[in-house]
């Protein structure tokens, strides 16, 4: 099963104050498997049926003023119960005063405590994105991710097709560079994000030149993070293109290519000498963005064309 560290947390959340209460040193080794943070509210007043391992756990104003109505044996007979569900995690928001025997309990079971500064329903929602997308299906993809008026696009196709000097002419055009080479793509909900690695972020490699760091070059906003992905291009040779028996000059057919569930519309454009690919990207980028509006170029085009015949039919008739 897929999990975060509790110290990959600590480190990832940057809209939250998060610092250590306890455990540092076992902070490496606690996984989170499940983007569900709990309120361990009816497991303070004896319900454990629903408590799960590897989860979260969140103690905000609601749950520590519970605690405070309880005999203090009470409160160490139901936190150790809670504790010894294999927790990895505990939290406490605005940076509210522990109970002495919260602390106990999760130094004698080696459960990490972190506190924020946040409300409990800040600190659950920015917990939650982070491992949402920390925790969602992922693939590795080999291709380039650009950012091009405002859209996702992945840019597949052979080694030395030309895919990296494309997405470099669309950065100096404007545009920005999500990925080069390796296409981290995770699953979120309904539609799939495309993000480099931390090593490889920023940096694109030029045959002849080598590697180059885009955000030195150009600036940051030469760079995006990660992206929602909207469209698929594969580049392929011209003889290729040629050969195959689903081409589609008109451009009529909607193809997709199903990623981690998720259909995503695809199309193949063929390389040749002379020919601009940073604009034919930049055009296939706003017909999709006309597309996802609700006009289709190519439709209306034949539309056009029929009605046109049909009219003159018509007369001649």
């Amino acid at each position: 099963m897929k999990g975060v560290t509790a110290e990959s947390l600590l480190n990832g959340v940057n809209r939250l104050d998060l610092s250590v209460l306890y455990g540092e040193e076992y902070l490496g080794s606690k996984m989170i498997v499940s983007s569900r943070i709990q309120r361990p509210g009816l497991a303070l007043a004896g319900y454990f049926e629903h408590i799960r391992s590897g989860r979260v756990q969140l103690f905000g104003e609601t749950e520590l003023n519970f605690l405070s109505t309880l005999a203090p044996s009470h409160k160490i007979n139901v936190l150790s119960k809670l504790a010894d569900i294999n927790q990895c995690l505990f939290v406490v928001s605005k940076n509210l005063p522990v109970p002495e025997e919260l602390m106990q309990v999760v130094m004698q079971r080696k459960v990490p405590m972190l506190a924020a500064a946040q409300t409990t329903v800040q600190v659950n929602n920015e917990i939650s994105y982070y491992l949402d997308y920390a925790l969602a299906p992922d693939v590795l993809m080999h291709g380039v991710c650009v950012e091009v008026h405002g859209l996702g696009i992945i840019i597949t196709g052979d080694s030395g097709i030309g895919k990296s000097e494309c997405a470099l002419e669309l950065v100096k055009r404007g545009h920005r560079l999500v990925a080069d080479d390796i296409i981290s793509i995770r699953r979120r909900q309904h539609y799939i994000v495309g993000s480099s690695n931390e090593t490889l972020a920023s940096h694109l490699e030029l045959r002849g030149v080598g590697i180059l760091n885009l955000s030195e070059m150009f600036g940051v906003t030469a760079i995006r993070p990660r992206k929602k992905i909207d469209l698929i291009i594969n580049f392929l040779s011209f003889e290729e293109w040629s050969r195959r028996d689903d081409t589609d000059r008109l451009g009529l057919s909607e193809r997709c290519k199903t990623i981690l569930d998720i259909e995503v519309p695809e199309t193949f454009c063929p390389v040749s000498p002379g020919r601009n690919m940073a604009d034919v990207v930049e055009m296939a980028a706003k017909n999709q963005m006309m597309r996802t509006m609700g006009y289709n170029s190519a439709r209306e085009f034949v539309n056009a064309v029929n009605s046109k015949v049909k009219h003159e039919v018509d007369i001649d008739e």
